[in-house]
Parts: C-alpha cells; sequence; structure tokens
C-alpha cells in the first residue's frame, strides 16, 4: 500500500533523478522519472480511501485528490513541453 508520506517520498526522489538525467542528456529516461510520478498518483488516489494516515489525520481526501490531481497536470504538462506528443 502506497501511503501519503511514501508517495511524497518516492515522487521526490524520482523528481530529483529525472532532473539528473536531464541534465545529462537522458531526455528520455527524465521523462520515465516524471511519468512513473504521474502513475504513482494515479495509483494512490485509487486507494486513497485505504490510506492509513488519513485515518488518523484530518486532512481533506477531496481536497487532497484535487492537488494531487494538479500536481499530475503540471507533471503531464512537462512531459508536454519536452515532447509534445508524449501523452
Amino acid at each position: 500500500m502506497l501511503d501519503l508520506l511514501n508517495l511524497i517520498g518516492q515522487a521526490i526522489e524520482n523528481l530529483q533523478r529525472s532532473i539528473e538525467l536531464f541534465e545529462v542528456s537522458e531526455r528520455d529516461a527524465g521523462l520515465d522519472q516524471i511519468t512513473s510520478v504521474i502513475q504513482q498518483i494515479d495509483c494512490y488516489l485509487e486507494r486513497i480511501d485505504e490510506d492509513p494516515l488519513l485515518e488518523i489525520t484530518t486532512i481533506d481526501r477531496a481536497g487532497l485528490g484535487e492537488r494531487l490531481l494538479g500536481v499530475k497536470g503540471e507533471l503531464a504538462s512537462v512531459i508536454e513541453s519536452v515532447l509534445p506528443n508524449a501523452l
């Protein structure tokens, strides 16, 4: 189960890797890292109601879902700007 904290940690790691790959001109690998973050967000959103962390916090699930969809949209924009037909 991917919980919110793991999602955030993995997303940060993958986005850092993406930046490093773009810096060494490994565009496709960098795009793969961004795509993996989008996939992780999708996976998390499918199971958001099962996140044990949200059971013990006052985080609004609907608001969180909307914010994650916004992040996903921004990442998709990055991919489209690098490779217009990627998505």
